[in-house]
């Protein structure tokens, strides 16, 4: 069961609540109109709720109904979404995805272990990710819950990116990263930049232009969430810790909690280039060179399609 404090769920609903009122307001729609039930419905969906008891008819606000969920709600899994840009405060949701809480425990402890930082205390973590997306809900909302951040979002913060401070970390996607490399502030000391796509390289050096101290780039699919990581363009990706290779190039383990494999199959293949380092189809070769060597230095089953046989 996956366990979501009030501020965690007032966070989403209000993204939910974005789609279906017109104010941006955290008072709920009048009981008995179509707005009422069209954001009940919406909200029973996302966190697979059997039933609407507790989003009662007596709240008046998206808090109160944040506070009967966090106490009461028996949340198995999520339904997230995938979506589309229509522009830089626009989103249009695609297709749902099931995610079970027992995966997302797992997903949200191999990325907090990429922040843990006993030096840096007090951080925030400012996100322009739609909390029902895949990666908008884990990075957005789960993993600030989780690891103890702050959280603001672009959003309804338009400033947040001139009220950073040193170890904050900022979170979009690579296409809302293209439209912020020539309007960020002057960055204070060990901003962390983390995008849910691969950037293109302008867009990369921009940000170490920019004084950005670190850039972590994520892999996912919307079917599985996040599967990987890189911290430099110069390397491949490496699987989050939850994940495991197959033989297979479109095959991935999972672990469940009591230990058993699930396989789970990808929507696109991954090239392997190493024990668990892939590159993917849309990305130049870096494989060569000293990197190479150290990743077969490592056991593995997989190997570049280049190598030689043995």
């Amino acid at each position: 069961m996956l366990s979501l404090t009030p501020t965690t769920l007032l966070n989403v609903l209000r993204d939910i609540a974005s789609h279906h009122c017109p104010a941006h307001t955290d008072m709920l729609p009048s009981a008995g109109t179509p707005e009422r039930s069209g954001l009940r419905q919406a909200v029973q969906h996302f966190f697979g709720l059997t039933d609407g008891a507790l989003l009662t008819d007596e709240s008046i606000t998206l808090e109160e109904w944040a506070n009967a969920l966090s106490e009461a709600a028996c949340i198995r899994h999520l339904n997230v979404f995938d979506t589309v840009s229509s522009g830089a405060f626009n989103h249009q949701l695609q297709r749902s995805y099931r995610r079970r809480a027992e995966t997302l425990a797992q997903e949200v402890t191999a990325l907090k272990a990429l922040f843990d930082s006993p030096l840096m205390t007090n951080r925030t973590l400012v996100s322009w990710l739609p909390l029902q997306t895949v990666s908008g809900f884990m990075l957005g909302a789960l993993l600030p819950q989780e690891a103890g951040f702050k959280t603001r979002s672009l959003f309804d913060h338009a400033n947040a990116l001139w009220e950073l401070n040193a170890g904050d970390i900022v979170v979009t996607s690579s296409d809302r990263w293209g439209q912020l490399t020539g309007r960020l502030p002057s960055l204070p000391a060990n901003i962390i930049a983390v995008t849910t796509t691969p950037l293109d390289k302008r867009t990369y050096q921009a940000l170490l232009a920019n004084g950005v101290a670190q850039i972590i780039e994520l892999y996912g699919q919307p079917s599985t969430g996040i599967l990987a990581m890189r911290t430099s363009q110069e390397t491949p990706f490496e699987l989050l810790t939850h994940w495991h290779p197959t033989e297979s190039d479109d095959v991935l383990l999972q672990l469940t909690a009591n230990g058993v494999p699930e396989e789970t199959s990808l929507g696109a293949p991954l090239h392997w280039v190493g024990a668990r380092h892939f590159t993917t189809g849309h990305e130049p070769d870096v494989t060569h060179g000293i990197f190479m060597q150290q990743l077969f230095e490592r056991p593995g089953q997989f190997v570049a399609e280049n190598a030689d046989a043995a």
